[in-house]
């Protein structure tokens, strides 16, 4: 999978629930704000073939990669880069309380 391909398919797989911030070709990474809650970071390694997640925090950039107690997928086939996303997305979900989920669904999912 190419760094395009993969910002497409992040882009796809969270829809309304995602600001896209960037695609950086040189270091092969996308970020995005999910849920205008997290920053959400994820990268292609093509030397080894795989796939990087991370949700990160505060101004020193402390990092997320185990989301109760899963890890993301190292593999780079879209399937696996997909189950990981699911992951990801589970976890901004949970850390979330329903009446702002509800909330952020009325504002950005039916307009």
């Amino acid at each position: 999978m190419d760094i395009n391909k993969l910002y497409d398919l992040v882009e796809t797989f969270f829809g309304y629930k995602a600001n896209m911030l960037y695609l950086d070709t040189e270091k092969k990474e996308v970020a995005c704000i999910l849920y205008n809650a997290f920053l959400f970071k994820c990268n292609l390694d093509d030397r080894y073939g795989r796939f990087g997640a991370e949700i990160v925090f505060g101004i020193q950039e402390a990092t997320i990669t185990e989301f109760l107690g899963k890890r993301c997928s190292l593999n780079s086939d879209e399937k696996s880069i997909r189950d990981s996303l699911q992951i990801v997305d589970g976890y901004c979900r949970l850390r979330l309380p329903d009446k702002f989920l509800e909330a952020y669904n009325k504002a950005y999912f039916t307009n």
